[in-house]
């Protein structure tokens, strides 16, 4: 499956030129004045983004498709999707939505720099459960009008717009963070994707310390075979394959920080050898953790 990474040129981004953010941010206004254009046909086939979005809709009627879930028609509503889910759309009809839709690599920030940090921070960007919120007008209306300065700023030439952006930016997803913390969303309607987003909720909530899944199911009041099954049911996979992808976003993460060495990274990720870690990371890359560090520096 296609997985796409460059921002600036993905599904309509080019049609509206904005700033070059080296890849990290792009913002794209939907609105029933603009020239209807359609999207490239791979588009339209499922596919997976190495980024983040979050779409702030006023008004949507074009059917997407995230996993096995189809967004049809919402109204003052979040769509948040995150690196990897796959995704695919529908022909585009003639517009008349409105809205914005945001995308950014964790880059873009420079204290939550990286995926899991950022999915840490902001638990609404989980990597399983798609979660989309129907919130307050009030709340729309105060998140709306920083979407609209972030399409302005990022096609502005003045100077510290990119710092502008990024505070922009931060400000909209603690916005949304505050709005959506006591709402369930629309999406996850029945209980197996229910439980799974409690399961994830749960990792998330876990300050980087990762439990078994026994303990999960208990700290949930449920018992491991029910969670493992609402996790099968709701995603594909098994709660053990889940709460791996956790760990392995976060063992990237520490990799990223080059001064730490494979041995710290691996004791803190509660492996009693170094062995045992470069074990488990090559089983679910193809690669040591070594390998995986002078990648990047490439």
């Amino acid at each position: 499956m296609k997985v796409y990474k460059d921002i600036n040129s993905y599904f309509l981004n080019g049609t509206q030129p904005a700033n070059d953010y080296t890849n990290s941010f792009f913002v794209r206004r939907i609105a029933k004045d603009m020239e209807h254009v359609e999207p490239d046909p791979h588009f339209w086939e499922p596919h997976k983004r190495d980024f983040f979005e979050i779409a702030i809709l006023q008004k949507s009627t074009t059917n997407i498709q995230i996993g096995n879930q189809t967004l049809k028609e919402l109204k003052n509503s979040l769509a948040i999707v995150s690196p990897f889910q796959v995704i695919n759309y529908s022909k585009v009809p003639p517009n008349n939505d409105y809205g914005y839709i945001i995308y950014f690599n964790a880059s873009l920030f420079i204290n939550l720099n990286q995926s899991y940090g950022l999915q840490n921070e902001f638990p609404f960007f989980k990597i399983h459960t798609i979660p989309i919120y129907q919130i307050s007008e009030n709340d729309f209306k105060s998140i709306l009008p920083i979407a609209q300065e972030l399409y302005t700023e990022s096609r502005s030439k003045a100077i510290h717009n990119l710092e502008i952006v990024r505070s922009l930016l931060l400000i909209l997803l603690y916005k949304v963070k505050r709005s959506t913390q006591n709402n369930k969303g629309i999406v996850t309607s029945n209980r197996f994707a229910n439980i799974m987003s409690k399961f994830e909720q749960q990792i998330l909530k876990g300050n980087n310390t990762f439990f078994s899944v026994n303990t999960y199911a208990s700290q949930m009041n449920i018992s491991p075979i029910y969670l493992t099954e609402c996790v099968k049911k709701a995603t594909g996979k098994s709660a053990q394959k889940v709460l791996i992808d956790y760990k392995l976003l976060y063992a990237k993460t520490l990799l990223h920080q080059m001064n730490k060495p494979v041995a710290d990274i691996a004791y803190e990720l509660d492996f009693n050898e170094v062995a045992n870690f470069n074990q488990f990371f090559k089983r679910n890359t193809g690669m040591t953790a070594t390998q995986f560090r002078k990648q990047l520096n490439k």
